[in-house]
């Protein structure tokens, strides 16, 4: 089995996701500064739990349909192409606000920070409408199997809480760097790319028609 492409895709996909959610970004750094790096770590941790039930649930949803993928391959690339659409237009006109210097309510017990990961990755309507997309993405384009699947969304995964990981330790100097006007930047980039992706799933049905 060919690993690599999984997981240097599961690198990228995982990093995109991770710089997208601005909510949930500003929500690290702010925890970082004023309760500390271990407090910010499971504040990412609800968040990769969270984010780890929606791919599941993606998952599934595709591993019922495998048998029919190639009878219903018209529909499964219009239906990834709107989540990857949906999800790049989102990601360039929505506008961050930076609320680093806002006060962070007092939560004493570790899991109170989990729970706060959970619910703010939670409310986002378009986290299961994402990774539904990519899911599509992987299965219709790559044609990943059901365990590059598994090890395409482990990497993801394990990309995100690094990164995050990352974005804690150095929160003091990300704070000025990354601010709402930057990541108002970098979503249009991100945006772009998610955009570019769904290009590419209905490449092909374009193409058939036109010929």
């Amino acid at each position: 089995m060919d690993l690599f492409e999984p997981i240097w895709k599961g690198l990228i996909i995982g990093i995109l996701f991770t710089l997208t959610f601005g909510t949930v970004f500003f929500s690290i750094i702010q925890t970082s500064i004023k309760r500390g790096l271990i407090k910010a770590l499971f504040i990412a941790l609800g968040v990769v739990l969270s984010d780890a039930f929606f791919i599941t649930a993606a998952v599934l949803g595709t591993v019922f349909i495998a048998d029919e993928i190639k009878t219903h391959d018209i529909e499964i690339r219009l239906i990834g192409f709107s989540f990857l659409l949906i999800l790049g237009i989102r990601s360039i006109v929505k506008k961050e606000i930076d609320h680093t210097n806002d006060e962070v309510p007092i939560a004493k017990k570790d899991i109170l920070y989990i729970i706060k990961g959970i619910m703010l990755n939670s409310i986002n309507p378009m986290i299961l409408i994402s990774w539904m997309g990519v899911t599509t993405y992987i299965e219709t384009v790559h044609h990943f199997s059901l365990e590059k699947t598994v090890l395409f969304y482990l990497v993801v995964l394990a990309t995100m809480f690094s990164t995050m990981l990352g974005i804690s330790y150095f929160a003091r100097k990300l704070k000025n760097v990354l601010s709402a006007e930057n990541m108002n930047r970098l979503n249009v980039g991100s945006g772009i790319i998610f955009i570019i992706f769904a290009g590419i799933i209905i490449w092909p049905l374009l193409v058939s028609l036109m010929y």
